[in-house]
């Protein structure tokens, strides 16, 4: 499935950086924070729009929600073509999926922690993920300990009545326990971003 994208191009840039929106927003919402997080240049941003348009308003969905969570189908179908996805994009930029750091928000941070903890998944160059937690979901098997020794930065939001920040903890500590290099910071907010968390990925980008 070809994914429409927002692209953030740098001359000589050897790594890929991969962010995911959330539920409701679209492909420009997390590139507006790359000059921020890598003032530097030193990473390509390729920022996909959701698979599902959504009838409300111009955002997009990755997966259908319900009040269980998300539907596994879905879910599965997300992981599937952003897998891919960006698979396609490394091989088009000659960059190793060990260069690529994968990033996401909500509905994308579930996606990027799914796909550096699936079964058999390839060593990324790390993984970002805001407001989130582990993805449970029927048929999808996690095994966090092929990314042993990567970085990972989890940020939650204190306030967040969407995704509790126990989730994200959740997940920190299980990178932690795989043996990944985890930070993992707490933020007076909802369900959201600030700039201090950007500030913190900032940090977080220029060591990898």
């Amino acid at each position: 499935m070809a994914l429409t994208t927002y692209r953030i191009d740098r001359d000589g840039a050897d790594r890929l950086l991969f962010l995911f929106h959330g539920w409701s927003a679209e492909q420009h919402h997390l590139a507006a924070y790359v000059p921020l997080i890598d003032p530097d240049e030193r990473f390509t941003a390729i920022c996909p729009r959701a698979i599902h348009d959504l009838p409300e308003g111009d955002g997009a969905s990755w997966y259908v929600r319900t009040p269980e969570g998300p539907e596994a189908s879905s879910f599965h179908e997300a992981l599937a073509t952003v897998e891919q996805f960006i698979e396609s994009e490394a091989a088009a930029a000659g960059v190793p999926l060990d260069r690529c750091v994968i990033g996401g928000f909500s509905q994308g941070g579930f996606l990027s922690l799914a796909l550096v903890g699936k079964t058999g998944a390839p060593r990324y160059g790390g993984v970002w993920a805001m407001c989130c937690g582990q993805p449970s979901i029927e048929g999808l098997d996690l095994d966090y300990s092929t990314g042993a020794g990567l970085p990972a930065l989890i940020q939650v939001g204190e306030r967040d009545p969407i995704i509790s920040p126990d989730q994200g903890r959740i997940a920190a500590k299980a990178l932690d326990e795989a043996g990944w290099s985890v930070r993992a910071e707490g933020y007076d907010m909802a369900h959201s971003q600030t700039i201090e968390m950007m500030i913190d990925a900032r940090d977080w980008l220029a060591d990898i």
